[in-house]
């Protein structure tokens, strides 16, 4: 009597369990149907193209969070031009495994990220908040950039292979204005800007990005695309 009430029991819950994942896939089913009809109608509001998934973009940047971990997919992917520059903005996921056997879990790492042709290829330039740690290790490793603002260098990461170059791109002015946006993140890899963040994007946010990239380069000085294209 006592093993069939217990074995009721622990059926009982087995059940409200199964019921539960059922919910919470089927709820999860539409969110993402309704994300993709979202992103669908903000596409064609603005002449853009919008595909569920293109794994060409998998493999299109690298650096962080690029060619890390397994499972990698681009979702969610908007293709259009935002103030005659070509864009690109899409989810980007992948999965990694810790431990092993009974102890192994997974987990799944997503990623916003928008790019922007600059037209031609640039050397690397990346500019990323700056915590106490990164800016220890990074004197100390002759890796961060130092530039005229001691405000700049507190707040940010600057990481680039030409010290003149990145000079040249991050001038007095250009600096005041990212201080404006202490957390913010981009950077320049061969013929595009990027700014990835963690989590997913909506409409609204991909649009507020694409001004804030479009603000940044419209602040590039015209010598310094001159001389990139040999002039």
């Amino acid at each position: 009597m006592l093993t069939s009430v217990f074995g009721g029991s622990f059926g009982l819950l087995f059940l409200g369990f199964i019921a539960l994942v059922v919910v919470v896939f089927v709820v999860s089913m539409v969110q993402a149907k309704r994300r993709r009809e979202g992103m669908t109608a903000f596409a064609a509001a603005r002449g853009w193209t919008y595909r569920e998934s293109d794994g060409s973009l998998v493999t299109r940047f690298s650096g962080d969070p690029f060619g890390t971990g397994s499972s990698r997919r681009a979702t969610n992917c908007l293709y259009g031009a935002h103030d005659g520059r070509p864009m690109v903005a899409f989810d980007y996921r992948y999965t990694t495994s810790s431990g092993s056997g009974e102890n192994s879990s997974t987990e799944t790492h997503t990623y916003s990220v928008v790019a922007m042709s600059l037209g031609l290829p640039v050397p690397p330039l990346a500019v990323s908040p700056e915590g106490p740690v990164g800016r220890f290790f990074g004197r100390l490793t002759n890796r961060d950039i130092e530039l005229e603002s001691e405000d700049f260098n507190r707040a940010f990461t600057v990481l680039a292979h030409d010290r003149r170059f990145a000079s040249d791109v991050l001038h007095p002015q250009m600096m005041q204005m990212l201080l404006q946006w202490p957390a913010l993140g981009w950077r320049f890899e061969g013929d595009s800007m990027l700014m990835v963040r963690a989590g997913h994007h909506e409409p609204h946010e991909v649009d507020a990005t694409l001004a804030v990239m479009d603000a940044i380069l419209d602040r590039v000085p015209e010598h310094v695309w001159r001389t990139l294209r040999g002039q």
